[in-house]
């Protein structure tokens, strides 16, 4: 249901049991001096001649209680985004009061009403929080995304390990002892089976590999820095390039959300060196800058210019990191031009310490459910 439709089960359950003729549904801000829009009606709602009655603050009102008016009664049935709702009622057509049962009947609706309108309320606010083919998506929605993503790798990757990875362990060690233990085996019999065991070894290892990738072992005993050189050691044996790491003083004290972007964002940033660059020379830095943590990345690629780069960015991996830099509310710089190669500039706030706290409940709460060109990706607003 859309809050539209309350409304309108909300009207007709209204005509319908009480002796009226009119309802109005209206708009107004928190403050007094705000407009105030009336945007459903039904019959004769004199909205200009009730509007300074209306101008009344309604934000220490509670929802489900009324107030009389000179024609009609008005209710309160929600708030939300700066905004206040309610409900014009008119007077009964015989021009009585409303009596104790009616009241109390008023009383008990609106108030159910109100709890539904809250929570549609909330809901439709999430839904176009979510809406991400918005330019930026709130902080708070990528890192729901990206924790999403990561226990979703982490399934991936325990299913992989222990149903096909076991399989092929199992029929690896068939064929081995079926080509050892039977002499009547022709030599070319043999050769070929020796050549299926060996491309079974081959797609153990692809898998091993492919779960390593998804869910990274070990990946918080070890820590940042020996994560990033276990990446850099296994890059460097598929790429023509070197690497070198400057991590000198580096003392913070990462929790695991923050180890893992890292993680991720170098992930990214080597395959990009990888499969775009062409690249000899990257070089990588992390530093502790006190409460943030600074993350860049130089090659002396081919570089590209920063209109090309803007168009392809899902190609070359950055939106991935930008949105995963953003999502921990820090910043993303690039520099680059043809001929000079790729600069990423990368600071992560770290968590203030009084806010540890919250960061886990929100943790467990989601478990459980240059004179070149620069190209700058600010921090999101706060919503």
């Amino acid at each position: 249901m859309k809050v539209s439709e309350l409304e309108q089960c909300l009207q007709k359950e209204l005509l319908d049991l009480l002796p009226i003729d009119s309802v109005g549904f209206i708009d107004c801000g928190m403050e007094e001096e705000q407009a105030m829009k009336l945007k459903r009606t039904h019959g004769n709602v004199p909205f200009e001649e009730l509007h300074a009655q209306l101008q009344h603050n309604w934000s220490s009102v509670r929802v489900g209680v009324g107030r009389k008016l000179t024609k009609g009664i008005c209710y309160k049935i929600g708030q939300g985004r700066g905004t206040q709702h309610l409900v014009w009622i008119g007077d009964k057509v015989n021009h009585t009061e409303f009596n104790h049962d009616e009241k109390m009947w008023l009383r008990t609706m609106i108030t159910h009403v109100g709890f539904v309108y809250q929570n549609l309320q909330l809901i439709e606010g999430l839904v176009q929080d979510l809406d991400l083919k918005r330019e930026e998506a709130p902080p708070w929605v990528l890192r729901l995304l990206f924790r999403l993503s990561e226990q979703e790798r982490r399934k991936l990757a325990n299913d992989l390990h222990d149903s096909a990875l076991q399989d092929q362990l199992v029929w690896y060690r068939k064929l081995e002892m079926l080509v050892n233990d039977d002499d009547e085996l022709s030599a070319n019999t043999r050769t070929n089976l020796n050549e299926i065991s060996e491309g079974l070894l081959d797609v153990v290892h692809q898998i091993r590999e492919t779960c390593n990738e998804l869910r990274p072992p070990f990946l918080q005993e070890m820590g940042i820095i020996q994560a990033i050189e276990n990446l850099i050691a296994y890059a460097q044996l598929n790429a023509n390039f070197t690497v070198t790491f400057d991590h000198q003083d580096f003392g913070a004290e990462l929790d695991d959300e923050y180890v893992l972007a890292v993680y991720r964002i170098t992930q990214e940033l080597l395959r990009n060196g990888m499969k775009h660059s062409k690249a000899t020379h990257i070089h990588l830095q992390l530093h502790d800058e006190g409460r943030s943590v600074r993350y860049c990345y130089k090659d002396n690629g081919i570089g590209i210019e920063m209109e090309r780069l803007q168009q392809t960015f899902d190609h070359m991996g950055l939106t991935g990191i930008r949105e995963r830099v953003s999502g921990l509310e820090g910043e993303t710089v690039l520099r680059t031009a043809p001929g000079e190669g790729l600069e990423v500039d990368i600071l992560l706030p770290l968590p203030a310490e009084d806010l540890e706290q919250d960061e886990e409940h929100v943790r467990r709460t989601i478990d459980n459910h240059t004179t070149r060109p620069i190209l700058r990706f600010p921090q999101s607003a706060e919503i």
